[in-house]
């Protein structure tokens, strides 16, 4: 298994060749000594035209990944606002994403509500169940 940490994958099956790529978490690189999230350190060397599936845990940065080419962005982090309110407040500090698909210009993010879990119980926003 590889880690695609600031790096990327090439994912082949018959003629499609996807890319996956992955970057550092912001608050995990404060806190682990990796380096900070760098998309273009991440989709460096893709296959030109290839799509691009980048993995990073918080949304906050995803205005920047649209803008150099990355097809489809997976985040998390937010579990949905945590609990009713939340999901107004939240969004202040990620880049407006709480939860669910998004658009932005030809990218496509999707924002997990996670597992909803935080500090090992169960909380369920009531504006963001699915």
């Amino acid at each position: 298994m590889k880690t695609v940490a600031n790096s990327h994958t090439v994912l082949r099956r018959g003629d499609a060749a996807p890319v996956l790529a992955g970057v550092t978490d912001i608050r995990g690189a404060q806190t682990s000594g990796l380096p900070g999230p760098d998309v273009a350190a991440a989709i460096a060397g893709a296959p030109q035209g290839a799509p691009i599936v980048l993995l990073d845990h918080q949304p906050r940065l995803a205005a920047g990944a649209a803008k150099v080419g990355v097809s489809l962005e997976l985040s998390g982090h937010t579990h949905g606002g945590l609990i009713a309110g939340f999901d107004r407040f939240i969004p202040l500090f990620i880049g407006g994403f709480v939860a669910g698909r998004y658009e932005l210009s030809a990218m496509g993010l999707y924002v997990s509500n996670g597992t909803a879990l935080w500090p090992g119980f169960a909380i369920v926003s009531a504006s963001h169940r699915n």
